[in-house]
């Protein structure tokens, strides 16, 4: 069996993401992704509009300090609308979840063997440790996504297509990812020679860097195999060149002052702010002076309400995202600017995932 026939059975369908074991399934995947648009997406607004007006009417603070928070979890989980709806938002996650694990298992003898034989195929290189030491923080599982990005070995391709589902179409054909790539900071003086994108994943943030600057070398790492392999298949897929390896963050085996341009598209907010801090400190080191980091991720508490804390732990729960609230809380522009980051103004009001970008000084 060819590696295009294993992972897309079904053809290509929204780009390269895989393909669904059957019709029935990619049927039931676009009615979740549809409830999803129309119960979740449509109605953000209008449920921030509504559980403010409940906070505003029962004199609560809309502070987003902690105690304020707190308060309005406590009023808010009262309602029965809210409670509706955070219910639903958590049962269409499981339910995408489920039908997409069992689909690719239905076949899960042959993507495994693609996954294998694309390690031998290039452009580009795959590199990992079957005993590497996944870190405790790293076990969660992420988006209550069975078994984590560390644990199953299908990982790879069950985030791709859960991706799509859960962004609603924004992410087919890879629009989202090149729409961030496209806002990516260069270095000042424009040279541009070695990329890395950290926490890396499907790789889906990395190929769009490649394609954006098809003569540099691109590095994308993660903690888990099983993205690192999948990420190379995918940019085989597209006869692009890219190194992936299995590698921390906050351990890089790289040398000094060895990139131009480093990118961390939302993992910040899935490692603990100790770590946060482990992993700015490396990429200043292997920054070489001039070269610019970007950092896409939630925008931090002082940029919002109390509403929007709630909302973000809500998440935390439903979504088994454990370490958003002391993320946003940490403001991690402001932890870069203390890690000898020089930066640029950062204004979330553009665009809620808007980058915050710091350069390495020259002297």
């Amino acid at each position: 069996m060819t590696i295009s026939k294993a992972i897309y059975k079904r053809g290509k369908t929204a780009g390269v993401f895989p393909s669904l074991s059957t019709r029935r399934d990619e049927a039931y995947m676009s009615f979740i992704e549809d409830a999803r648009n129309l119960l979740l997406h449509a109605q953000q607004k209008p449920i921030g509009e509504y559980s403010r007006l409940l906070l505003q009417n029962a004199g609560k603070s809309m502070e987003p300090d902690p105690r304020s928070t707190t308060e309005a979890k406590e009023l808010l989980m009262k309602d029965n609308v809210l409670k509706t709806y955070y219910r639903v938002k958590r049962t269409l996650q499981e339910s995408f979840w489920e039908c997409t694990l069992n689909s690719l298992n239905m076949r899960k003898n042959d993507l495994l063997r693609a996954l294998d034989d694309a390690e031998k195929i290039g452009p580009g290189s795959v590199t990992y440790d079957p005993d590497f030491s996944i870190p405790e923080y790293a076990t969660a599982e992420i988006h209550i996504q069975p078994g984590g990005n560390a644990n199953e070995p299908l990982s790879g391709l069950l985030y791709d297509y859960g991706a799509k589902v859960f962004m609603g179409g924004a992410a087919d054909n890879d629009m989202f990812a090149n729409m961030q790539a496209n806002t990516v900071s260069a270095p000042k003086n424009g040279k541009v020679g070695r990329i890395l994108d950290l926490g890396c994943s499907a790789g889906v943030t990395t190929t769009a860097l490649k394609r954006i600057y098809p003569d540099a070398e691109i590095w994308g790492i993660d903690v888990s195999s099983h993205m690192v392999r999948y990420a190379h298949l995918r940019a085989l897929e597209q006869n692009l060149e890219i190194n992936f390896k299995q590698m921390l963050a906050e351990e890089l085996e790289f040398d000094d002052n060895c990139f131009d341009i480093v990118v961390a598209n939302l993992l910040f907010h899935e490692v603990p702010v100790s770590i946060s801090k482990k992993i700015i400190k490396e990429t200043l080191r292997v920054l070489r002076p001039g070269g610019s980091f970007t950092l896409f991720d939630f925008p931090g508490d002082k940029t919002g309400d109390v509403y929007t804390m709630f909302f973000g732990e809500m998440d935390a729960i439903d979504n088994s995202e454990p370490f958003i609230p002391g993320f946003v809380r940490s403001n991690v522009e402001e932890l870069m600017e203390k890690g000898g980051f020089k930066m640029d103004k950062y204004d979330p009001d553009k665009f809620i995932l808007a980058g915050r970008v710091g350069f390495k000084p020259i002297n």
